[in-house]
């Protein structure tokens, strides 16, 4: 994750990711026999350990309602603004382009969405909980964490980013 992160999708190696982890080449693909292989296995990685977040963050909805502000900003720093999420991002990025990498990640993207769905759909008001309104909900949610990890991020506006997390979070109430 942290190669992934530092150095992108397309300047990553199994090589590269075995050097780095102080294993033999053999050693790894003997796992992951092909690139893209790691790759899904370590999207599959992230995506499950956000769907346990979620769920300790939906246990403590449900304890203290009041508590969702603190919960979307503790999921921007401990979620969307870490070395896993940007490793993430750049899975995606070249699953755009790269055919092989995103038929072997869409499955895993896929068993994520229905997860994260089944989680967060319990939050919603029972007006908001059909799954075109969960969907739109999650979608504007992702692309507005993901759109300030990387634009917004780059500019290094901790301020502006706080500021429109706020925002979010006065509107998603």
């Amino acid at each position: 994750m942290s190669h992934l992160a530092e150095f992108g999708y397309y300047r990553t190696s199994i090589g590269k990711i075995a050097e780095r982890a102080r294993v033999s080449q053999g050693a790894l693909q003997h796992h992951y026999p092909t690139k893209e292989e790691l790759i899904a296995g370590v999207a599959d990685f992230i995506l499950l350990r956000s769907v346990k977040w979620f769920a300790l963050a939906r246990v403590e909805l449900a304890r203290d309602p009041d508590a969702f502000a603190e919960v979307v900003r503790r999921s921007w720093r401990e979620q969307f603004r870490t070395e896993d999420y940007g490793a993430l991002v750049e899975i995606l990025t070249a699953s755009r382009t790269d055919e092989a990498l995103r038929e072997r990640i869409t499955p895993a993207l896929q068993r994520w969405r229905a997860l994260i769905d089944a989680e967060l759909a319990e939050l919603l008001p029972a007006t908001l909980r059909t799954a075109q309104d969960l969907d739109a909900i999650l979608s504007i949610s992702r692309a507005m964490m993901t759109g300030l990890l990387i634009h917004d991020q780059l500019l290094k506006d901790d301020d502006h980013i706080g500021f429109v997390i706020e925002k979010w979070i006065n509107l998603a109430r």
